[in-house]
């Protein structure tokens, strides 16, 4: 503790404290020392009142001392008061306002190293003085000054450092920190509530600009009323406005596929014509079912417009699952379609083939020549082409013959072809 004495005498002080001549009075004390003008044979009394005001030093605050008593003179006034009278005397009289001065500085030095740039510029100007009042003033009061230019100098820049600040108040933000501690008070306890609303509205102005009609309507209604109707609109209000325009939105585009079912379609118009609650609901509720009844509904005219395989696929899809439902109409029906396509293309194709190979043709080479009389009915035929006769008559029976049954088959494959 000696060692710490001397070194802090050595670094705090920048003059060592005068020496009190042994029998000054100190500022608190209502006697004088022991061994001092008065005579007490048995020096008993004066040194009761020395000791009892070196206990006094002990009991803080007193008028005395400038801070708390320190670990230093507590020990120091232990000493004292087990040492002799003529210690207490010189303690009174010399050490002990070295020791309040020490203290002081020492606090002071505590505080610079803690504090804000203010505090530390005011701790500074303090510490280099050798006044005690000096000391005081700024140990009682001006400390917490400073602190609290500190603070509300941190709280400026807080303020600047928060995105969400609007431009309104950073501009006077920045003015404040750039001017005295009373602009910056000023600025914290009337200007920024006023530049806090300036920009909550604008603010406001900005959103209903950009927004849908419900956002608009919500906008323009907080907009009229109080600054705490503005922010409600900018916390939560905005929000629940902008949701229901996108839902809105969300329905007005199911009204526009030219796809969606007439369930679908008449619930989507009546809901839009009702609250942000009606639609939400429809949305949230209503659509899903509505969907499975419509696409059921569309499947079923499919199938009765359709082929086999139409038929046939589009019946499986209904036996199942909503999700089978939608992929026949998604892909099923298309690949079922051209199924059907094929088969009556191959079916066609066929029947061509069957009718031109029962249709019997007449050579032109073929020639036949005839010579008849009234009064012979025998007649002479022969084939020029092939020098064979036979009897005219069963000539001409089988070619009459032959043309009717070619022409029957070219009849009878005209009408299947329109059929």
């Amino acid at each position: 503790m000696k060692i710490r004495r001397s070194l802090a005498a050595a670094v705090l002080l920048a003059t060592a404290a005068a020496p009190v001549a042994m029998g000054a009075t100190p500022a608190f004390a209502d006697t004088t020392p022991a061994g001092q003008e008065q005579t007490d044979p048995a020096g008993t009394k004066v040194d009761e009142e020395n000791r009892s005001a070196i206990e006094k030093l002990l009991v803080y605050p007193n008028d005395y001392l400038l801070t708390a008593p320190s670990d230093y003179l507590r020990e120091a006034v232990a000493k004292v008061l087990a040492g002799t009278p003529e210690d207490r005397a010189h303690f009174l009289a010399v050490e002990v306002a070295a020791i309040r001065r020490d203290d002081a500085r020492i606090a002071i030095l505590r505080i610079l190293g803690a504090g804000g740039p203010v505090v530390k510029k005011a701790a500074e100007a303090a510490f280099k003085s050798d006044d005690l009042e000096v000391f005081r003033a700024f140990l009682n009061t001006g400390q917490y000054t400073a602190r609290a230019e500190d603070e509300n100098r941190a709280e400026l820049q807080r303020i600047l450092d928060d995105p969400s600040s609007g431009p309104g108040v950073r501009e006077g933000a920045r003015k404040a920190l750039a001017g005295t501690a009373a602009d910056v008070e000023q600025f914290l306890k009337v200007g920024l509530k006023r530049a806090a609303e300036t920009d909550d509205r604008v603010l406001t102005t900005q959103i209903m600009s950009l927004g849908g009609p419900a956002v608009r309507k919500a906008a323009n209604a907080a907009l009229s009323g109080t600054i705490e109707d503005v922010r409600a609109f900018l916390k939560t209000g905005q929000y629940v406005a902008r949701a229901e325009d996108e839902n809105r939105a969300a329905v007005q585009r199911i009204l526009d596929d030219p796809n969606t079912g007439r369930h679908v379609r008449e619930a989507a118009a009546k809901a839009l014509a009702g609250t942000a609650a009606d639609v939400e609901r429809f949305l949230k509720v209503e659509l899903e079912p509505l969907q499975v009844s419509d696409d059921r509904i569309r499947v079923s005219q499919i199938i009765e417009a359709g082929g086999p395989e139409v038929r046939k696929a589009g019946s499986a899809a209904l036996d199942g699952s909503i999700a089978d439902v939608r992929a026949f109409l998604k892909e099923g029906q298309f690949t079922a379609r051209a199924k059907d396509k094929a088969a009556a293309e191959a079916a066609q194709s066929g029947s061509t083939a069957t009718t031109q190979a029962g249709t019997t043709t007449v050579p032109a080479s073929v020639t036949t020549t005839v010579t008849a009389t009234t009064e012979d009915r025998n007649t002479t035929g022969s084939l020029a082409a092939t020098g064979s006769t036979a009897p005219l008559g069963e000539l001409t029976a089988a070619g009459a013959a032959a043309v009717a049954l070619g022409a029957g088959a070219v009849l009878a494959a005209r009408r299947r072809s329109r059929a």
